[in-house]
């Protein structure tokens, strides 16, 4: 998801106060100040109308920073957006707002992704029983690049922490119902891989009983897809250990080509010390 897209599913780039701050309107941060503090009914100052994005990096207004109860709920909850709240839909205060902005819901609904066999959707509790059968097999961690998972407390936090975002998602088998593996894209901060501010890195795992099925390569083109037509992505990079040719194999089956580039994946939990092979694949939709 866009990071101007903010925790309400408001987009930033519209907002008055991120206009200003981009273009130095000054004129602009006192009509603002003067209706924010009408509003709100407190004193907002021209100075205070200085906002980067209410989740991007950088500055924020003294309202975003401070008064926002969105903002500071989701902050407290630690999910990235409103739309990774299990309240979402009886919330009252994130409610009132979309009644009066139906589009700012649609920001944070996520298109559903699926084919005959498997959907995407995102992790939720649970799933931790599922998750820790499938991640503590030896044979599957390693080969992406992180340890078995040791207890079924260890797969509920990553859960909650290393899967809650808008860009990771559980492979589930139509067929039980059930996650039997992982699909994401690395934002170039998360990135192993030295790439573009419009770039992405792919990153995908199948549970063991389900490998040699095509199952991750119909989760990575499904991938693919939104990436490119929903997010205008410009380039999705891949890469795997030498010693998961298997991995290399569905890239290559989905259109990745090798990059000629080999890299260090520090970023790895396990194998960060191995070279990885590093695979490219062009949006054909952009210039």
């Amino acid at each position: 998801m866009d990071t101007l897209i903010a925790f309400c599913g408001l987009d930033c780039a519209k907002c008055d106060a991120y206009t200003a701050t981009k273009n130095d309107d000054q004129a602009l941060r006192e009509r603002t100040a003067r209706l924010w503090s009408e509003l709100n009914h407190v004193d907002i100052l021209p100075h205070h109308i200085h906002c980067e994005g209410c989740r991007a990096d950088g500055a924020k207004t003294y309202y975003c920073s401070t008064l926002c109860p969105i903002r500071q709920c989701a902050l407290l909850k630690g999910v990235d957006t409103c739309g990774r709240c299990p309240e979402l839909n009886h919330c009252p205060t994130v409610g009132a707002l979309h009644r009066n902005n139906p589009a700012a819901r649609d920001n944070l609904v996520q298109p559903v992704m699926e084919t005959e066999r498997i959907l995407l959707r995102p992790w939720c509790d649970d799933d931790a029983p599922a998750l820790f059968r499938h991640a503590s097999d030896p044979e599957v961690g390693p080969r992406a690049g992180w340890p078995p998972h040791q207890c079924l407390d260890e797969s509920r936090a990553v859960i909650r922490t290393l899967f809650n975002n808008d860009h990771t998602w559980a492979i589930i088998l139509k067929q039980n119902a059930e996650p039997i593996g992982c699909i994401c894209y690395y934002t170039p901060s998360e990135s192993n891989i030295s790439i573009g501010p419009r770039d992405a890195e792919a990153g995908y795992w199948v549970a063991r009983p389900y490998w040699n099925r095509g199952i991750a390569t119909e989760a990575l083109r499904l991938l693919i897809d939104h990436c490119f037509r929903q997010l205008g992505i410009r380039t999705l990079w891949a890469d795997h250990l030498p010693d998961n040719p298997a991995s290399g194999r569905v890239m290559q089956k989905s259109g990745f080509r090798d990059s000629g580039l080999v890299n260090r994946s520090s970023h790895l939990l396990t194998g960060s010390d191995h070279p990885v092979k590093v695979m490219r694949l062009d949006n054909p939709f952009t210039a």
